[in-house]
């Protein structure tokens, strides 16, 4: 009997110590990035990491993990139920200008993109679609249009961003994109309903749907992954990264100086930090502040680093706001900006519905270094691809995978590892034939045109001074960048689609024609055509009309006349 006693007591200590190390420590940090860009606008980067130290492999499984506290359960079910590695979903409207801006913190292209790592044990294959739909719902996102004609399956690009659990295999990749996504307040309400203090407190509060769409570039993100705790990465958790990027209009007054605040960019001040988050702050960069002007920052609090850091829980509280003011001691005068070391463009060449190419160019602006650039293009099943027209200029190819189309069944994929080198245009051209589709196959506003995805390029730079850089200490090479092309819109032959609305008018007025005249022969009954049936119907119809007013003047008549009559006969008596 004891030893049945201690028994159980041993297995609901281990119990309850599986349990305590299964739910973890979560905890949530918020960060405001605030930049400068050389042509006077201004770029804010939101930032909102929530961590979990709960080991991948135990967080796939429902029935391990029993508390949420700051990690939304959400995101948690469509993880463990899909078996997800990593997933990065990106929603963007409009294009970041590399050759202006410089490179973002995370290149994104315009609409959606999404590109996800599963687990080494999960069916890739199978999970796929139920996780975009997932997804998709989860965001309020059409990416439900996404299917196996326009999923890829890259060899080589979009590595792991975190420690990888198991065996790397390139089958647990899938990569998708949806150019003509639009973004709206339909997917950034619920990506604010993710956050453990939603819009009522922290950053967030900032949050305002008419002057974060009236911007250059938005684009909010959702990455989840697994992340080492400790230097060392001795033990794995799981993180969630919530980003919004904005690019606001040049500030500029009439009297042409650069003055902006919290408040005239989000249209309020800040009140509070979120009380879940261990660290709420604003960063403001002042190390390459527009065209080398000065500016006043109310209030000052620049760093070593050149850097201005505000730490919103000591700045806030029950009775006082916080709001930065910033603005130019001289007169702004715009000014090009040196270009990136390496940056690319994308181009369609030819003319008609039939025939065309595809040009992409990548610019390597260094001096004296070549740059090895992982080269990544994808395009739908619909665009034949010659690719013996394959031309690579002014480049060395050490590695080249293509993978043909089939029709309705996948898309091309080409992969490429390019060596640029220095101060040269690189040139990748192939030829293209624009093939026709079923008339049930167009959407719905066909005429508009059909997207090719951006060409995604991977490279790795020693020195990057264009740059964005989140981090204090993340001032040091390399730098592992991402850069995609605008994507192109290319107009196929499009089918008449008001010839049956054409068709059925002409049809219906043949049958009202044709079939009215049968039935008027067939059904109509003649008479003879004598006197008295001369009289048309406008006549009749006249005379019905008319016929209580001609029988009141014949009463009139009448009682004149007896009138008449009664005086002539009172005269004559007389």
């Amino acid at each position: 009997m004891n030893l049945s006693k201690s028994c159980f007591l041993v297995a609901a200590v281990c119990l309850l110590l599986s349990l305590l190390r299964i739910e973890g420590k979560q905890s949530h940090t918020e960060e405001l990035f605030l930049k400068h860009l050389p042509d006077g606008r201004v770029f804010a980067h939101f930032e909102f990491t929530t961590t979990w130290d709960v080991h991948p492999l135990l967080f796939v499984q429902p029935s391990n993990v029993h508390h949420y506290g700051l990690f939304p359960k959400s995101v948690s079910e469509v993880v463990s139920h899909y078996q997800v590695q990593e997933a990065h979903l990106s929603l963007t409207q409009g294009k970041w200008r590399t050759r202006v801006w410089g490179y973002p913190p995370d290149s994104t292209p315009p609409g959606a993109e999404l590109w996800v790592w599963f687990l080494p044990n999960a069916d890739a294959k199978q999970q796929w679609p139920g996780l975009v739909n997932a997804l998709s719902g989860l965001l309020c996102a059409h990416l439900n249009v996404i299917g196996p004609t326009s999923t890829y399956r890259p060899l080589h690009s979009f590595r792991p961003k975190g420690p990888v659990i198991g065996n790397l295999s390139s089958s647990q990749l899938r990569y998708a994109a949806v150019p003509r996504e639009t973004v709206c307040t339909e997917n950034f309400t619920p990506w604010t309903k993710l956050l453990p203090c939603g819009t009522s407190a922290g950053l967030a509060s900032l949050f305002s749907a008419l002057q974060l769409y009236d911007t250059d570039f938005h684009s909010l993100a959702l990455h989840f992954s697994p992340t080492c705790k400790g230097g060392d990465c001795s033990s794995v958790g799981v993180q969630l990264v919530q980003t919004l990027s904005v690019v606001f209009p040049p500030p500029i007054n009439s009297q042409q100086y650069i003055e902006w605040s919290l408040k005239s960019l989000f249209s309020k001040s800040l009140s509070s930090s979120c009380p879940l988050s261990s660290s709420s702050r604003i960063v403001m960069d002042t190390s390459n502040l527009t065209s080398g002007l000065a500016f006043s920052i109310d209030p000052p609090r620049v760093e070593a680093s050149g850097r201005a850091v505000y730490d919103i829980a000591s700045l806030t509280g029950l009775s006082k706001k916080f709001d930065l003011k910033v603005k130019s001691l001289t007169q702004f005068v715009p000014e090009m900006p040196r270009p990136p070391l390496l940056h690319t463009q994308r181009l369609l060449k030819g003319s008609g519905h039939e025939w065309g190419g595809l040009v992409t160019e990548v610019y390597n602006n260094h001096r004296h270094t070549s740059v090895r650039v992982l080269y990544l293009d994808t395009i739908p099943w619909y665009f034949r691809v010659f690719i013996h027209t394959l031309s690579i200029q002014n480049a060395t190819v050490s590695y080249q995978h293509y993978e043909p189309s089939k029709d309705r069944v996948r898309p091309h994929l080409l992969e490429l590892l390019l060596t640029v080198p220095p101060l040269t245009t690189a040139i990748v051209s192939v030829m293209i034939n624009r093939g026709f589709l079923k008339w049930t196959e167009h959407p719905p506003d066909a005429h508009h045109g059909f997207y090719v995805n951006s060409v995604v390029l991977t490279t790795v730079l020693e020195e990057c001074p264009n740059c964005t850089q989140l981090s204090d200490n993340g001032t040091k090479g390399p730098y592992a960048l991402r850069i995609h092309t605008e994507p192109l819109l290319i107009s196929i032959a499009t089918p008449d689609f008001s010839m049956p609305y054409n068709v059925i008018c002409f049809v219906c007025t043949v049958i009202a024609i044709g079939f009215g005249s049968i039935f008027n022969l067939t059904t109509r009954k003649l008479v003879p055509d004598t006197k008295e049936n001369k009289t048309g119907i406008f006549s009749r119809l006249t005379g019905f009309l008319t016929r209580g007013t001609k029988k009141e003047q014949e009463d009139s008549i009448e009682s004149k006349e007896e009138t008449d009559t009664n005086v002539e006969q009172s005269i004559e008596n007389q």
